[in-house]
């Protein structure tokens, strides 16, 4: 991870003086109106709800009515309403009274994600889409489950008083991403534990799983066209099978990293020739060979002719195995002072023209990639400071750019450096991927700036790190967040031990991203989320 940064109190002192944004109405969040009308706790909150007269009553066998499109969906909601004490069956014709209706609609809202839930003699969850009626389901499961848990509070009343509020539901997210993003390429994290995220964030209406699949301490993937890089704690394509398996059906998006030109230790290991290392002598490079940035032997010679076709042989193998829109290249903390490494300009001015640097390459390189990466019907990613500044090649716009640093030395906080407007006045498409407070750290340096659940909460995700907002004219470029899971030791905390952190942030990341807080305390958030509970895989 970043673990090249020093400073400690400055993250925390540059989020506290900005002005704070105006809160977004969330009205499912807010206060929840008298006991026979109000809807059961739920994260994120719902965004509209209209009451009506009455209540629905849980029967104790739940039947769960569903079309061909929405059988699996009900299928795991049948099995999870099961866990809480009712039992539930699937079936599919004509409703009853008493029965949840599953069903792809037409009518319903129209945001991508939106769901809409009527409850009355029956409840009704309906969606434009499939991953709108798993939204619904999750919903309807918080639901069910905080009824079954108040009844049983009360022990003196029958238990069909498991009961909903009649009305309407109608919800949408604010962004179209609303991701988490695992270190796996540092620690290797079990497959069950992967599940177990991805089942959380499900719970959470979050879409989109980010694995960092390859840094300093590992390949995590088992390679036929180099099987030499691959380690010995990786995953099998029977792993990654299940792994994607398991995040679609829970409609969760995997975006695969695998980082170039730098972090690439683990498959540089097999490859010690084929390390960038320094011509020129001189001071050292603080962003790319100090200690603290570990990444001095994870950095490839893009002077070497051989480098190309390595990375090539990975991409063309690993890009089809992954079938999302995405895959990531990284890009970050390659060279910043190109004067100590001239074969790089050297290498530019022979094959690219006598006008051109070392910079040239770099974005030439991510060019050429990204044109596999699109070969496949996939759109690149990268980090923000992947984008060489002062460069005659400009990099292909179709690139999404996470954008998590400031981009001007040590320090993420500031500087304008490939500036969120200036990148989406380019033409790019961004991820807020803000160092302060998306990142949390296992261990090494950058756990000293971890940021507390309560600032993460205090936080929005229109708020870059450099303490900059898109314009209103730009904003439609804005995609999301992540929570940003960073192992720089791996052997600071084990997977269990990393739960409880990830399980704290995990709920407010989602509250942020599908509506923000609605103004509501983060005492009375944490409280919500404890009542929630946690779903099992």
């Amino acid at each position: 991870m970043r673990a090249l940064l020093r400073a400690f109190a400055l993250p925390v002192l540059v989020l506290l003086v900005l002005p704070a944004p105006a809160a977004r109405a969330t009205p499912g969040v807010g206060a929840p109106g008298d006991a026979t009308s109000a809807l059961p706790v739920t994260v994120p909150g719902i965004r509209r709800w209209d009451s009506g007269a009455g209540r629905f009553a849980l029967a104790d066998t739940v039947r769960i009515v569903a079309s061909d499109d929405t059988a699996a969906a009900a299928t795991r909601l049948a099995r999870d309403l099961t866990r809480t004490g009712r039992s539930a069956t699937v079936t599919s014709g004509t409703a009853e009274p008493g029965d949840v209706v599953l069903r792809v609609d037409g009518s319903a809202p129209e945001q991508p994600e939106s769901y809409r839930i009527d409850i009355g003699d029956v409840v009704t969850a309906s969606a434009r889409t499939e991953i709108g009626v798993i939204h619904a389901t999750q919903t309807l499961l918080q639901w069910f489950s905080h009824a079954v848990s108040l009844a049983r509070g009360t022990e003196s009343l029958p238990r069909d008083t498991v009961s909903l509020p009649r009305g309407t539901a109608i919800d949408w997210p604010d962004y179209p991403e609303r991701g988490l993003m695992l270190d796996v390429g540092r620690e290797f994290l079990t497959v069950a534990w992967v599940k177990q995220r991805i089942r959380e964030m499900a719970y959470y209406r979050m879409n989109l799983l980010h694995l960092h699949l390859s840094d300093h301490y590992g390949f995590r993937l088992e390679s036929t066209s180099h099987p030499e890089i691959t380690s010995p704690e990786h995953y099998s394509r029977a792993d990654i099978a299940e792994i994607l398996s398991y995040a679609a059906a829970y409609g969760i998006e995997v975006v695969p990293e695998i980082g170039i030109p730098g972090h690439m230790n683990a498959i540089l290991a097999a490859h010690p020739d084929l390390i960038l290392r320094p011509s020129v002598t001189g001071p050292v490079d603080v962003v790319t060979d100090s200690l603290l940035a570990g990444n001095a032997e994870g950095r490839i010679d893009l002077s070497d002719p051989r480098a190309r076709p390595l990375i090539e042989d990975l991409l063309r193998e690993y890009v089809p195995m992954f079938p999302g829109r995405y895959f990531h290249l990284g890009g970050d903390e390659y060279v910043s002072d190109y004067s100590r490494y001239p074969q790089l300009g050297e290498y530019a001015r022979t094959t690219l023209g006598p006008e051109f640097t070392g910079r040239d390459v770099v974005a030439d390189l991510f060019d050429w990639a990204a044109g596999i990466v699109r070969s496949y019907g996939r759109t690149p990613r990268v980090w923000n400071d992947g984008i060489p500044r002062g460069g005659r090649i400009p990099l292909d716009r179709s690139i999404v750019v996470e954008h998590w640093t400031a981009g001007d030395g040590l320090l993420p906080w500031l500087g304008n450096g490939n500036g969120p407007e200036a990148l989406a006045d380019a033409g790019f498409t961004l991820s807020n991927a803000a160092f302060t407070p998306t990142y949390w750290a296992t261990g090494g340096y950058a756990r000293s700036l971890n940021a507390p659940p309560e600032l993460l909460y205090a936080w929005d995700p229109g708020l870059f790190v450099n303490g900059t907002r898109l314009r209103a004219d730009q904003r439609d470029r804005l995609l999301g967040s992540k929570l940003h899971v960073w192992c720089d030791d791996p052997t600071a905390m084990t997977e269990q031990q990393m739960v409880g952190p990830v399980r704290e942030r995990l709920p407010i990341m989602a509250q942020q991203l599908w509506s923000g807080t609605g103004g509501v305390a983060y005492a009375e958030f944490a409280d919500r989320v404890r009542t929630v509970g946690v779903p099992s895989p």
